[in-house]
This record gives C-alpha cells, sequence and structure tokens, in this order.
C-alpha cells in the first residue's frame, strides 16, 4: 500500500518542520513493506489548488493519512472531502490530538473514511495490512472505521509501552534542506511521550484518561536509543549547529537525565535546547544543564500573577522560586525563555501587567507571548464554556493576534492591548529597575498608569514623551558601559 501523508504545518513558515509523528509512522508502515509520501503543506492552503496539486503528484497513493489539531482540522474536513469527490476510491484517514480527544466530531466529517484515537504506529499498521490483501476492514484497535452506512468503533489501543521497538523515525520523508530547521541550524528529537501534569490550558491530562490497561501515559526512551537516533541524524545532516528535544519536559526523570547528559556531552557534545518547569529544577539538574552543553533553557511562566498560576492554571509556582531558579541558571550561563499567555480567564488588565512586571524582573534572554487559546477537552476549556466566555470563533493557531472569549473583566481591545504591546512595556520596566529610590518609585508608578489607560498611552502624551526619553538615556548609558 501507499500511504501518502498531508501535514498542514503552514503557520511555521515556507519550508515547514520536522515532525516525529509523521515520521514515526512512516517508519512503522516501511518496516512493514508499505510506501509512504509526504505532501507537506507549508503555505496556507486553497483548497482546489492543494487537492490538483495531490492529485498531480500523489495521485497513485491508496491512502491520505491526516495529522489533526484543533486548529487545523477545519482545514482537514474541507480538504478530505474534496479529495474524496476527485478520488472515490482513496481511503481517508484522521489521527493526531483533535480526533483522539474529539472522536465523534471527527468521524462525522464527510469526507474521512477512518479516524485514530490515540497513538497510530500499529493501528494504520494494521489498516495498511488489511486493505493490502483486499479483506474487508475489521474492528482494529485504536481505529474507528465507516462502513455500511455504521461505525466501527475500536476499542482503545495500550501506549507504546516500550518506545525502543520502534524503528528509527523516517527523517528523509521530510525535506529537511528546505527546512525552518535547517535554516535554524538544528536537528529536533523527542526523547519520551507525554507529561504527568495537569495544567488545565494543556490536554495532557485528557490523554491520560484514554487508555486503562494500566500502560504508563509518560514512557521514555532508552538512553541509548536516543542517542542512536541523534548520531543517525548528525551523519545524514552534519551542518546542524544545534540539537532541538521538543519533550514536553526533558528533565522530568532525574535517573535518566543524568544517565543521558553524561553520554551526550561525550557522543554528541553540540549545544541543546530543551523544556522544563520552575518545580523540577534544582541546583544539581543545573549543574547537568550546564555541564552537558544546554545552551537554552524554555520555561513556561504562562502569568505573572501567582494565583492565576495556582488556582487557574494548576501551575503552583511562586515569584521566589521562580526568580531563585532563573538567577542559578544565569550564573551558570544557561540561557532562557519564558512562554507566556494573556487573555486567560479570571484575568484583567492589571493581572496582565504583572506577567510583564515579572518578566522584566527575570530578564530573559527571549520570551513568547500568546493569547490563551481554549482547546476543547482541557479543563479550562470547560470552565470557559461553563461561564459563557466561548464566542464560537477558531483560529488557525494560538499564535494570532486575537482572542476566540469573552471575559467579563478582560476585553478584547484590553487584551489585545495586552498582546500588543508587551514587549514595549517589557523594556520599559527593565529600564525602571535600573534606576533606585524615588526615580524608580515615580517611573513604575508612570508606566504602570500608561499600562492602565491605553487611550492615553496611544495619544504620546507629555509623561508618555518623558518615559521615552529616560529610557533613551538609560539605553545610551549601558551601551557605553
Amino acid at each position: 500500500m501507499k500511504v501518502a501523508f498531508i501535514y498542514f504545518d503552514f503557520m511555521t513558515g515556507a519550508g515547514g518542520k520536522y515532525y516525529e509523528g509523521i515520521a514515526s509512522l512512516s517508519a512503522v508502515l516501511k518496516a512493514a513493506g508499505h510506501q509512504t509520501a509526504l505532501f507537506h503543506v507549508t503555505t496556507r492552503p486553497d483548497v482546489e489548488d492543494l487537492v490538483g496539486r495531490f492529485e498531480r503528484d500523489y495521485g497513485d497513493a491508496d491512502i491520505a493519512a491526516f495529522s489533526a489539531t484543533s486548529n487545523v482540522f477545519p482545514y482537514i474536513a474541507v480538504t478530505s472531502a474534496r479529495l474524496k469527490e476527485r478520488i472515490p476510491r482513496l481511503v481517508t484517514i484522521c489521527g493526531g490530538p483533535h480526533p483522539t480527544l474529539c472522536p465523534d466530531e471527527a468521524i462525522a466529517a464527510s469526507g474521512l473514511d477512518v479516524i485514530c484515537v490515540g497513538e497510530g504506529e500499529y493501528s494504520l499498521r494494521e489498516l495498511c495490512d488489511c486493505l493490502e490483501t483486499g479483506r474487508d476492514i475489521p474492528t482494529i484497535s485504536g481505529l474507528w472505521v465507516k462502513r455500511d452506512g455504521h461505525i466501527l468503533r475500536g476499542q482503545s489501543r495500550p501506549w507504546i509501552r516500550n518506545l525502543d521497538e520502534l524503528p528509527l523515525p523516517d527523517r528523509e520523508l521530510f525535506d529537511y534542506r528546505n527546512s525552518v530547521d535547517r535554516e535554524m541550524g538544528r536537528l529536533t528529537f523527542m526523547g519520551s511521550r507525554g507529561c504527568p501534569f495537569n495544567c488545565t490550558h494543556c490536554c495532557n491530562h485528557a490523554f491520560k484518561t484514554l487508555c486503562s490497561d494500566g500502560t504508563p501515559y509518560v514512557r521514555f526512551k532508552s538512553v541509548d536509543r536516543l542517542l542512536e537516533e541523534i548520531r543517525a541524524a548528525r551523519s545524514r545532516y552534519p551542518e546542524a549547529e544545534k540539537i532541538h528535544f521538543l519533550d514536553d519536559i526533558l528533565t522530568l526523570k532525574p535517573s535518566w537525565f543524568r544517565s543521558f547528559t553524561a553520554q551526550y556531552k561525550e557522543q554528541i557534545g553540540l549545544p541543546y535546547v530543551c523544556n522544563s518547569r520552575f518545580d523540577l529544577l534544582d541546583d544539581e539538574l543545573m549543574e547537568m544543564l550546564q555541564k552537558s552543553g544546554c545552551a537554552w533553557l524554555l520555561l513556561g511562566l504562562e502569568s505573572g500573577d501567582q494565583e492565576i498560576r495556582r488556582d487557574i492554571l494548576k501551575r503552583d509556582q511562586s515569584d521566589e522560586q521562580i526568580l531563585r531558579l532563573t538567577e542559578l541558571g544565569r550564573g551558570k550561563g544557561i540561557r532562557f525563555s519564558l512562554y507566556n499567555m494573556v487573555g486567560i480567564p479570571g484575568e484583567t488588565l492589571k493581572r496582565a501587567r504583572k506577567t510583564v512586571k515579572l518578566n522584566a524582573r527575570l530578564r530573559p534572554d527571549a520570551c513568547q507571548l500568546s493569547i490563551y487559546y481554549p482547546y476543547v477537552k482541557t479543563e479550562l476549556y470547560a470552565l470557559c464554556k461553563e461561564h459563557g466566555y466561548l464566542t464560537g470563533k477558531t483560529l488557525d493557531s494560538y499564535f494570532e493576534a486575537e482572542t476566540t472569549l469573552k471575559l467579563p473583566e478582560f476585553p478584547r481591545s484590553q487584551i489585545l492591548f495586552a498582546y500588543r504591546n508587551f514587549y514595549d512595556f517589557l523594556d520599559y520596566y527593565k529600564t525602571v529597575l535600573r534606576f533606585g529610590g524615588w526615580k524608580r518609585r515615580f517611573l513604575e508608578g508612570l508606566v504602570d498608569f500608561l499600562w492602565m489607560h491605553p487611550r492615553i498611552y496611544a495619544t504620546a502624551n507629555p509623561g508618555y514623551r518623558a518615559l521615552k526619553k529616560a529610557y533613551k538615556k538609560v539605553r545610551r548609558r549601558r551601551v557605553k558601559s
């Protein structure tokens, strides 16, 4: 059988990026004797043009396989329906987070014949084996299949307990040399699957309920296996200058991480980037990160309001803990980047100001800001639905400068103000912190006032011009020093 994966990746930029989920699926299928191809959609699609390109370049495929987040699923629903009209014999299947969490909605899409709930490597392989031999598709674990007007709902498939049993991901499926990854000089990897935490804005707590056979949701590849993957990729793409680990939390298991970092430094030696959490880091882990070559540590702050972190997001991390650990990392020469959000339920313009001010105190080497997006089946989505915050609007990704919520104490205009002016105010507050005594109190009060009065800020009144003048003066001092 020939499977053509259709991967919508148009928010990344021209060239797209490597995605291990599809690479792993492809590797399993190839090991079983099937053929695979990738239709990498890296620009915002026009459906008719996309279908025409598929028919021209992948028209000999037996299966069109989509991977869907909630943002992308509307594109997949329309595209799959048009594909079925043009190529009726084509079997269409969709997996990924959205059909896993919303299977009834996904299978209802007229253009989809099959959906995959959970990890799809073995389910998709079984489907291909059945179709190749001409057998009727039986009830396959992990798959929901339309047949004769009915839906065959396969039972949930256990999580893959031993990730080492999977073949090395099929990186050749992706055009690395024309990708965003190549442009950034990186190779990306995942050493694990799953996250044990229950952050309300994330879907991990929902994924954990899918399998009840006792298979752990959080699993790590062995250190030897992960290093083998890195060595193999480096031999094929020697121009890569750094490694980026996309695991939710690479430092989750200290014993595993200790063994990994010791061997990574010796066998690989490239600087790397990884994700962690403030409440999992300590002096020992920071030392391991430093000695093994961690160049960037990516951390989710999300909100600078301690109560919102604890009570709304279920991220019980104190300001003091966060400040101490960032200083510890900075002292070891590790650069860090913070993930932030505005427009969170329960937030106000004043509470969002705390996020800017805490970022200023933390002095991250980089930070990323997004407007909170309510993903279905998450706990925070349920809260939004219960309180009537949902507007029904959808976006292509959470990187867009728009909110889909109607919050009673944080109107859209204020959310967009906070989002659009976050980085300017971050610079202002950083400047304020360079002063002491009455000057600091005066300037901080002035910046606070401007944040809380968007219309006054927009008119560039004398207080704002005075602030800009003071800001530029301090910047000149900093350059001279």
